[in-house]
């Protein structure tokens, strides 16, 4: 009976421990306080710390590396597409990083994307909407760039891409779908539905965002409806990353965590 009893018991703990929005910490505590960006791609977490390095961290052990040398301290964004990080500085130059090794090199003009506000990578092709409103679309193989649409972006603070598609958060906390043949639009979900928002992930072509009340949200950006997950714990959070069932969070305290999906 008591071998019974303990199965039940552990049984239980299990599923409780599965809830969508159950966490725990990896890694050592504060062992990240120094991220100045952080990506997430092919099951690792990228980040770059203000010493200008740049390191690869196993999201299931919270061990981490360097890799090359520290030659990024001036990184104003990263992406990842391509199995290959990409940056945008804050003289607006793209680099493309190689993940194995930090080896990285220059895309395009030098300065090109001086004007960049926000940016993701959709099918190859990375998106940024610049100060002016406009919206662009650059070809990583060879940093050429086209604008798309009319320069109707200036308020855009974040991008995200899901289902083949491109949505953008405006500071207005309304959200949108862009069409990226035209660069027309349309809203997503409740005017200003958004409007608390600090940072977001798209995972499984589901948008994730941690509001300033601490709550963590899923959003269907196939109809803009959407749900709290877990309890109102993430108040701390300054980066979130994620790929297939988990979300990984850093907190201002340096700390990172991992938030089940499912």
């Amino acid at each position: 009976m008591k071998t019974f009893k303990t199965i039940i018991v552990l049984l239980f703990s299990t599923a409780v421990l599965a809830q969508p929005g159950t966490w725990k910490q990896l890694g050592k505590a504060g062992e990240w306080a120094n991220t100045l960006k952080a990506v997430e791609a092919d099951g690792k977490i990228y980040t770059i710390e203000k010493s200008g390095a740049f390191y690869v961290t196993d999201p299931v052990t919270g061990t981490w590396q360097q890799i090359g040398k520290q030659d990024y301290q001036n990184t104003k964004f990263i992406f990842a597409a391509n199995k290959m990080i990409y940056t945008i500085e804050t003289a607006g130059t793209l680099y493309v990083i190689n993940p194995a090794d930090g080896s990285w090199k220059q895309l395009g003009q030098a300065g090109a994307w001086a004007g960049t506000v926000a940016g993701t990578i959709l099918n190859g092709k990375l998106y940024t909407t610049e100060k002016s409103g406009a919206l662009y679309a650059t070809d990583l193989s060879t940093g050429t760039w086209v604008q798309i649409g009319k320069p109707e972006f200036g308020n855009t603070v974040r991008m995200w891409a899901a289902n083949g598609k491109l949505f953008t958060h405006e500071a207005s906390g309304t959200l949108y779908e862009v069409n990226i043949v035209d660069g027309t639009w349309k809203q997503i979900g409740a005017t200003e539905g958004w409007a608390d928002t600090m940072t977001g992930v798209v995972v499984n072509n589901m948008l994730y965002t941690i509001e300033s009340s601490g709550s963590l949200y899923e959003t269907d950006l196939t109809t803009g409806k959407w749900k709290q997950v877990g309890k109102s714990e993430y108040q701390n959070t300054v980066f979130m990353t994620g790929t297939g069932s988990k979300l990984h969070t850093i907190e201002n305290s340096g700390s990172l965590f991992e938030i089940a999906l499912q």
